[in-house]
């Protein structure tokens, strides 16, 4: 995966970041438009723990018209994203990337630097 260009919180000197590849982007603002969301929608990436000590995280995505009071909200390339509270600091360095694999099929792909190696209990 290339290291692409942040997406970053407006006005905020210490911020979440998150990277998004060019496919990532090209396909998040696709989706924007097809779901008319594009003005005032966003994308909601979350995460939650994953079960055990060494489990992985879940990440999720979801198109929202607008985000919640209490969301750091990122901008950049005509994309906005909400994160809750909880999420928005565990997120810090992800990176998105959108693949498309003959015979694998596509989707996005999470790489979150800070998450490689696994704990142990």
């Amino acid at each position: 995966m290339t290291t692409p260009d942040p997406v970053t919180q407006d006005a905020a000197i210490t911020q979440p970041r998150i990277f998004l590849s060019t496919a990532a982007r090209e396909r998040i603002r696709e989706m924007l438009v097809e779901e008319e969301l594009e003005d005032e929608g966003g994308l909601r990436i979350s995460v939650r723990p994953g079960a055990g000590c060494s489990g992985r995280p879940n990440y999720s995505m979801v198109l929202e018209l607008e985000p919640n009071r209490d969301d750091t909200i990122l901008s950049g390339g005509g994309i906005r994203i909400f994160l809750d509270p909880t999420s928005a600091w565990a997120l810090d360095g992800l990176r998105v990337d959108f693949v498309d694999s003959p015979g694998m099929g596509s989707g996005f792909a999470f790489q979150d630097p800070r998450r490689q190696g696994g704990r142990a209990c």
